[in-house]
């Protein structure tokens, strides 16, 4: 027995050091609030992309999430599938994440039973209104290091 665990305890580390994340963030990096509403489909089975509580952070001066420094945010829409927030200037907001996984497409095969589950999404920032769908997620969100980013400007 001793012997099984001093082969399976290193293993064990081994394994838990090749995980990788990549988030889906929207960045608001203009001089007002903007809001973001979006719905997400709650899936039977498997493992949601997006989600329901997203979490905001402060920006970097060079424009990436900070990370240690979490923002309260309200959601104005009490419906389980839908979000509502006003997002700060100079913060993120995370809905969603990837982990084990590298974001290609939204129509791309997932492992893990995750699921590509964000129905659509409305960001309005002055009188400009972006509609977002699956179909032209990639149009807007770009791929950086380990985000894929929605930049408002």
């Amino acid at each position: 027995m001793k012997t099984k665990l001093f082969f399976l305890l290193p293993l064990l580390f081994l394994l838990q050091g090749c995980s990788w994340s990549e988030y889906f963030v929207i960045t608001n990096e203009t001089n007002a609030d903007i809001i973001i509403e979006y719905e997400v489909e709650i899936p039977s089975t498997g493992f949601s992309i997006f989600s329901n509580q997203p979490k905001c952070y402060k920006l970097h001066s060079d424009r990436t999430v900070y990370s240690n420094e979490i923002r309260n945010i309200t959601d104005f829409n009490s419906e389980q599938h839908l979000v509502k927030v006003v997002l700060p200037p100079n913060n993120g907001l995370i809905i969603g994440g990837l982990w084990n996984d590298k974001y290609k497409s939204y129509d791309q095969y997932f492992i893990n039973g995750r699921h590509f589950n964000l129905k659509n999404l409305k960001i309005q920032h002055g009188e400009t209104v972006i509609e977002i769908t699956p179909a032209n997620f990639d149009r807007y969100f770009a791929k950086q290091v380990n985000l894929i980013a929605c930049e408002i400007k």
